[in-house]
């Protein structure tokens, strides 16, 4: 008899998967990221119908078939469903689905990222704190997960106090001063690296005690995801969207 696993996870993802059947990127606490297939989910009165949505959050109970998790319960924890609400926070919310999809890989256990994750998606979801702060701090610890902690005192090439422009080498994930800057670094504006800096040293929690423009925090995201990309050698289709 195969042996049934109970996990705890969110669903980043779902494809079409044969007629009737779905198949999910599931970041589970206990297994990492997995696929798994939820078979007949298709169907209009499919008991599993909720269980392939993006952000859906349950304890998965799956078997191991071939190379596919197949998913034969789940109970629902939580369906984060006000975040389709708002169509810029549910974009963004898409977008840390992708953060957590290229910054793993497969069944490599990150507990420490998902609770990370799940605090990050109650304080968009729940705690009405600003989307593109949230979302820069997470891609600012995202970067940390990944080995790349940002420096925002000194230049990370020559190590000297910034002075003046800031650039983001997205190819070293470091700030780096004008002196230092390849043709193809990104110019930060004064108030983007201060936001940048500021979001690093807020609690989540916190982070509508920051006033500044959204437009700001999203120039900050964006160049923070230019240097995910290209550590992970994947595109975040989201970052059109934000």
């Amino acid at each position: 008899m195969t042996e049934k696993i109970v996990a705890k996870g969110v669903v980043l993802s779902s494809c079409d998967y044969k007629e009737k059947d779905k198949l999910c990127q599931i970041f589970t606490v206990e297994m990492g990221k997995i696929s798994a297939v939820i078979k007949g989910c298709k169907s209009p009165n499919a008991k599993l119908k909720f269980a392939f949505q993006p952000f859906c959050f349950a304890e998965f109970t799956l078997v191991k078939i071939g190379k596919f998790y197949q998913i034969i319960d789940a109970k629902l924890i939580d369906s984060f469903f006000e975040l389709t609400k708002q169509l810029t926070t549910y974009y963004i919310a898409n977008l840390m689905l992708e953060l957590v999809d290229v910054s793993i890989q497969a069944e490599e256990q990150n507990t420490g990222l998902f609770v990370l994750f799940a605090r990050a998606l109650k304080c968009l979801c729940y705690d009405n704190q600003p989307a593109y702060l949230v979302s820069l701090k997470f891609c600012e610890n995202i970067l940390d997960n990944l080995g790349y902690k940002l420096d925002f005192k000194k230049c990370s090439n020559c190590h000297l106090p910034f002075t003046n422009k800031v650039f983001f080498d997205a190819g070293s994930c470091g700030f780096v001063c004008a002196s230092c800057k390849n043709v193809d670094d990104l110019l930060l504006s004064n108030q983007a690296f201060a936001c940048a800096k500021i979001v690093a040293n807020t609690d989540f929690e916190r982070l509508s005690s920051i006033k500044i423009s959204p437009d700001v925090a999203k120039e900050a995201v964006l160049t923070l995801c230019k240097g995910i990309e290209q550590k992970q050698f994947r595109k975040l289709r989201s970052t059109k969207f934000i």
